[in-house]
């Protein structure tokens, strides 16, 4: 009886447990990222990452990438679609760099994701993923206060530190989502052996 209580628990936790890392992940990467361009930590916000969540959802129904009826003014949005490790959207978006004029200091199309990602006045971020009938994950980001502000973009957008981890962060790295979920599932297996006997 124990091994079902054990099972039971876990199969309730298991999806609680695995968004969370996902978030944390996403989040930690684009702080990571940030923190090139000495823009302040994001931090998650659970209002904005619902909205995430839901727009994400849609997207992976209507199978199309396209912005939110309020992205731009309420908040700014990141939108990517992949076939595998959605986390690499964030830096795609970030690998926008390439293109960008700090000179200018001005929005463009072909650089607006990155701009949106350091964007320095940002202070909170919202995220959501869902997986379509494909298999394809569709990967939605918010920022508020909203970003990519015409006439803001120089202090805003400032170049890299030079020498500040030029990597992309992505080699060696353990899977945060799996590690999470590991530790989890072994201290809820500890707890649940620990009472059961």
């Amino acid at each position: 009886m124990g091994l079902v209580n054990i099972l039971i628990v876990v199969a309730l936790c298991l999806p609680v447990l695995v968004k969370a890392g996902l978030q944390e992940d996403h989040l930690q990467e684009h702080n990571r990222l940030r923190e090139k361009h000495r823009s302040p930590p994001l931090t998650l916000d659970s209002d904005l990452s619902k909205g995430c969540e839901e727009y994400a959802k849609e997207l992976a129904a209507k199978e199309k990438l396209e912005h939110s009826s309020n992205a731009g003014q309420k908040y700014g949005e990141n939108l990517c679609m992949r076939s595998e490790k959605p986390l690499q959207c964030v830096q795609d978006w970030y690998n926008e760099i390439k293109s960008y004029d700090f000179e200018k200091g001005q929005f463009s199309m072909h650089t607006g994701h990155f701009t949106a990602l350091v964007w320095k006045n940002a202070k909170k971020m919202g995220f959501g993923q869902a997986t379509d009938a494909r298999g394809y994950y569709w990967v939605v980001a918010r920022y508020y206060p909203p970003v990519n502000v015409n006439g803001q973009f120089k202090e805003n957008v400032v170049p890299p530190v030079k020498g500040k981890d030029d990597s992309d962060g992505q080699e060696g790295r353990y899977n945060m989502i799996q590690v999470n979920t590991l530790i989890s599932i072994f201290t809820m297996l500890w707890v649940c052996q620990h009472f059961t006997n």
